[in-house]
């Protein structure tokens, strides 16, 4: 084995277990369902932060596959990247579900450290991006998509309007599955070298 298929198995870990616990707490969700109160903006949240779970998974994966300039720190660094996720999937669903639960109340209330969380997440994903190189592939689309993050984070961090943080995260999924599309050309890379 090489030393990156060592480490993508502790990546795969953190990323499983992030995943797991979404599963679960959906689970649980499900079964409190006459008393729980379902809110848009946690769904979509919930559904960006799973999306940007697979994705993570599959570009570490593939993408560093080859890289062989390994040293402890660009390992943390995307260690921490996958813990950002797992920590925002931590933050949606946590361990203790109260028997009567305003998941929008939830969130409000946890909104601060859910987008403190989000934009360490952000940094890691552009450093990422700087260090695979595909800055320079689409660096003005780019931008813009995390320009537009960043815009709308801040204004969900200062807002408790339920209206406003329905638009926020219903915009950053929505945005996240369009810049999906157009990076699949990109993303392709990743099905040559796996067959």
């Amino acid at each position: 084995m090489s030393s990156f298929e060592f480490l993508s198995v502790l990546l795969s870990v953190v990323v499983g277990l992030g995943m797991a616990n979404m599963l679960t707490g959906v689970g649980r969700l499900l079964h409190m369902r006459r008393s729980i109160r379902f809110s848009v903006a946690h769904l979509m949240w919930s559904l960006f932060v799973f999306v940007m779970m697979v994705v993570f998974w599959w570009t570490v994966v593939f993408g560093y596959r080859d890289w062989e300039d390994w040293n402890i720190l660009l390992f943390v660094f995307i260690l921490m990247y996958g813990m950002f996720l797992f920590l925002l999937s931590a933050i949606l669903y946590p361990t203790e579900i109260p028997q009567s639960w305003d998941l929008f109340e939830h969130f409000i209330d946890m909104r601060r450290w859910f987008f403190g969380v989000y934009i360490l997440w952000l940094l890691s994903e552009f450093t990422d991006s700087y260090l695979k190189d595909h800055l320079g592939d689409f660096a003005l689309p780019y931008a813009l998509l995390v320009g537009s993050w960043c815009i709308t984070v801040l204004w969900g961090w200062i807002s408790t309007n339920r209206k406003i943080h329905t638009f926020i995260a219903t915009y950053q999924l929505i945005s996240l599955l369009i810049w999906i599309g157009y990076q699949l050309e990109d993303l392709e890379w990743s099905f040559a070298q796996a067959g």
